[in-house]
């Protein structure tokens, strides 16, 4: 049973900051790679401290490479302060405790950034077209990254997809199959860990065309999915 105490050690931190960082519309990697800037830096009586990748990734359970992405994004919103160690190996990671300069949105309400580009039709006359992007550290980008990153593993030179059209087919799992981020996650998860899916489903266009069977053989069934019975 965990006993933690105080005097094994405790990171001094302002209750001002962690209701700053409670109000704040931080996705759940961005606010633990903020506690752990804050526990590796305040945790240890200091304003700035060297993190690898490799330990953001262990501590996230995800990629270095999304680590760096959500680095980038907390960076953007001045949440956190990056510098590259004078040798030019290893970044210094500092938490921006004046929350007032945090760049922030709310990213339920702004989920979907409208952006107007001018195409020139026929040379001869132009007309402006709304596109969809996603955001960054929105859900439909994060998890068509996860979908990704695990196809990745399995095939290294996988080509990289329109990840924005990726997007766009998690969209409408969210808003219109009515499917969760957690339960969509999960499958995500699993079919990439299944022998016989994880060479079927290379798309999040895919993935939702076989979404309900992927759920049932996941989590409605023995534990077993029907592509292990076959071969085993």
């Amino acid at each position: 049973m965990a006993n933690p105490q105080t005097e094994n050690g405790f990171t001094k931190i302002a209750n001002e900051i962690l209701e700053a960082l409670i109000r704040t519309s931080l996705s759940g990697q961005e606010l633990k790679i903020a506690l752990l800037v804050i526990r590796k830096t305040y945790g240890f009586s200091k304003k700035v401290d060297f993190i690898s990748l490799t330990q953001m990734a262990k501590a996230l359970a995800c990629s270095k490479i999304r680590c760096a992405q959500v680095v980038k994004n907390l960076e953007a919103m001045k949440v956190l302060t990056v510098n590259e160690n004078i040798n030019g190996v290893g970044k210094s990671y500092k938490f921006n405790k004046d929350y007032s300069q945090w760049n922030t949105v709310n990213k339920n309400i702004n989920r979907i950034e409208k952006t107007k580009q001018t195409v020139n039709e026929n040379i001869n006359h132009n007309i402006n077209i709304t596109k969809e992007s996603y955001c960054p550290t929105s859900n439909e980008v994060r998890l068509s990254e996860k979908l990704l990153s695990l196809i990745r593993q399995k095939h290294a030179n996988f080509k990289q997809p329109d990840i924005q059209k990726w997007a766009t087919h998690v969209d409408r799992m969210l808003r219109l199959d009515k499917r969760t981020a957690e339960d969509i996650e999960k499958v995500i998860q699993w079919c990439q860990q299944d022998f016989f899916w994880c060479n079927k489903i290379l798309s999040t266009e895919k993935l939702r065309k076989q979404y309900d069977t992927l759920y049932m053989q996941a989590f409605c069934g023995n534990g077993k999915s029907i592509s292990q019975t076959r071969y085993y």
